[in-house]
């Protein structure tokens, strides 16, 4: 009873997917919206200076810190920003986040800290997103702090924000426990690109599907995850290189959407479209020019991030027009349209939070680029998994439906052996030389007194007797090679190696051996006879493989009639 593909049983199922979407739902809401209350007994020990900066060494012109390219004299290329420092009881720490800058902190004119980061001229101009920790001891209270900020790019990429004074260790804590949700929503993306990929991998999964989707759709996952864990800013506290960072993060957004451009391939075959594949040929390149530029110092990546934002929304584009057209024809054929509701489903969720992140980003630079978009990208990447394991299930079930019909054609339904259509398409696979092979041996066998048995004892007797019959000839001739039954009481062994006249002289030992049992024990009702002749094959071409079946089936009938002889003398 298919119950489940009732309309009752099609509600439930939809009610239960929909109440597990909403369970998540929850999850990344808490996510988002929970707040940690600061003033609680139990808050961190430190407190947030952002607001204390000031323009002049008078403290008279406030400065904003979320608007520090407003300020820059772009030709010296440098700003000064003050604070001055409150009654210290014991040894603080400065710490702050500068992105695309470097920066100096002084105290009363005395150097406490400056950038100081690995070099390579391989590496972008600037030292990327970095946590700046300066040791403010107690003898500098009430002493003038002077923060320098010397530019690097255009004025838009000037960012010093989330500067802190207090103990270092409780400052990074509350920062990571801020983080923890995206932390683990992109570790939980890395996870589910490296399973993507590993499951593509599967046999099972090849057999049913000829393409590698499973592996751009995992690795684009995994690509998306580590650049989402790298916006956290919480991997910097940890990492001695910091610059390295920035470089993989650039990195990642400008080789992410090829992957994706070779999963829709996979999926809906766009490079059937010439557009697709100029504009996949474009993007391979820009992809190589970027290697170029870093490797050879013409530029860097960061001046080249707007070519992989313009080649992402093309593949959302595309990817959109593409599911949109496909679901039309399904709705107009009556087709099962889950799968592109599932990825109409993740496309949304991309779209809504990539608006909300370019909305919030407009505003100010945010320390986490991806706090929004990194929901969006999971529940794109869940929505295109699930979709494409649907689909995949599907081919594995017709598959093994296939699988079972052709077993069916092919094999004796009595005995398991290979069936007359098996075994002549196996004769042509050998004239033809396909196999590969230079020798084959010819076992023929014939069951002695099968109508005898089904007339005096009946056709389940007779069924006995060719069951019988066949597992003996498996075990001993059958194990050298491919064994069929080509008639009522005909079989056949094809034997493949070497030493193929030693073979049959170890299988005739094991044949008669096994024979004599089943007739001694006086198990059956009946007598177990079975002729047999055999002759090699030298050269396999028709001809000579005609004259050696032949050959078999004579000597196989000469050895039948010395059985019958035999019975009659005794």
């Amino acid at each position: 009873m298919k119950s489940v593909e009732t309309l009752p049983g099609k509600i439930i199922v939809s009610l239960y997917v929909l109440g597990l979407f909403g369970m998540l739902a929850i999850v990344i809401a808490v996510g988002i919206t929970k707040e940690y209350d600061e003033h609680k007994k139990t808050a961190a020990d430190y407190q947030n200076i952002s607001d204390g900066w000031t323009l002049d060494k008078a403290g008279t012109q406030p400065v904003d810190l979320n608007q520090l390219g407003t300020y820059m004299d772009e030709e010296a290329g440098v700003l000064s920003i003050y604070y001055r420092i409150p009654a210290l009881e014991n040894d603080r720490s400065l710490v702050y986040r500068s992105k695309d800058v470097y920066t100096k902190l002084l105290a009363d004119g005395e150097v406490l800290y400056e950038t100081n980061v690995y070099q390579s001229r391989f590496y972008n101009r600037s030292p990327g997103n970095l946590w700046n920790i300066a040791n403010v001891y107690d003898c500098y209270s009430n002493a003038l702090l002077e923060l320098q900020i010397y530019m690097v790019y255009d004025t838009d990429a000037i960012t010093v924000d989330f500067t802190m004074l207090g103990d270092k260790t409780d400052i990074i804590l509350s920062l990571c426990r801020k983080k923890a949700f995206g932390i683990a929503m992109s570790v939980m993306m890395v996870i589910i690109g490296m399973v993507l990929i590993a499951f593509d991998l599967m046999p099972a999964y090849g057999k049913a599907r000829k393409h590698h989707g499973m592996i751009w759709l995992g690795l684009y996952s995994a690509l998306i995850g580590v650049w989402s864990l790298i916006e956290t800013n919480v991997v910097q506290f940890f990492v001695l290189d910091m610059r390295i960072l920035q470089l993989i993060d650039n990195m990642v957004m400008i080789t992410d959407s090829m992957p994706l451009l070779l999963y829709l391939n996979c999926e809906y075959q766009i490079l059937k479209s010439r557009f697709m594949r100029v504009f996949c040929y474009l993007n391979a390149t820009y992809i190589l020019v970027c290697v170029i530029v870093q490797l050879l110092g013409f530029g860097d990546l960061h001046d080249l991030l707007a070519g992989a934002v313009v080649t992402l929304v093309v593949s959302c584009v595309v990817l959109l027009a593409w599911v949109m057209i496909r679901l039309r024809k399904m709705l107009k054929e009556h087709q099962t349209i889950l799968n592109c509701v599932l990825q109409l489903s993740g496309l949304c969720g991309l779209w809504i939070s990539a608006l909300c992140e370019m909305m919030r980003y407009s505003q100010s630079d945010r320390m986490d680029r991806a706090e929004f978009l990194r929901v969006g990208m999971l529940i794109f990447v869940v929505c295109l998994a699930i979709s494409s394991q649907l689909e995949t299930y599907r081919l594995l079930e017709n598959g093994l439906k296939y699988d079972i019909i052709r077993s069916l054609a092919y094999s004796d339904g009595l005995t398991g052996l290979g069936n007359r259509t098996a075994y002549l398409e196996q004769l042509d696979a050998y004239a033809s030389g396909e196999t590969g092979i230079s020798q084959l041996g010819i076992v023929f066998l014939d069951v002695n007194n099968l109508k005898k048995v089904n007339d005096s004892q009946g056709h389940e007797k007779g069924d006995e007797l060719i069951t019988l019959a066949a597992r003996i000839i498996e075990k001993s001739f059958g194990r050298f090679g491919k064994s069929y039954r080509i008639g009522g009481d005909e079989f056949c062994v094809f034997m493949t190696g070497l030493s193929l006249k030693e073979k049959y002289r170890e299988g005739l030992c094991e044949f008669r051996r096994l024979i004599d049992e089943a007739n001694r024990t006086g198990k059956y009702s009946f007598e177990v006879q079975i002729a047999n002749g055999f002759c090699v094959c030298e050269a396999l071409v028709r001809e000579k493989i005609d004259e050696a079946v032949m050959s078999a089936d004579s000597l196989m009938y000469e050895n039948k009639r010395m059985l019958k002889e035999s019975c009659v003398h005794a």
